[in-house]
């Protein structure tokens, strides 16, 4: 497994903890480890787009190499 997958899956993971815990800080009064809700909601957002970002990294990099077929030269 490619080291950008298990990235990609960390980052992933500590986003769902992140919007969980903006969840959880809703039912708090809205400050959850001295953290705002939307502190939380915006870490929640970026740590997703990383590891989205890091999982298509992994995909594209992982492609086998294509060759132009000889008719198209």
């Amino acid at each position: 497994m490619s080291k950008m997958v298990l990235i990609g899956r960390l980052f992933l993971g500590l986003a769902f903890v992140a919007l969980v815990a903006a969840q959880a800080s809703a039912f708090t009064g809205g400050v959850l480890l001295g953290l705002t809700q939307a502190h939380l909601y915006s870490d929640a957002t970026v740590l997703a787009l990383l590891g989205i970002g890091a999982l298509v990294d992994a995909y594209w990099h992982g492609r086998p190499e294509r060759r132009a077929p000889l008719s198209a030269v």
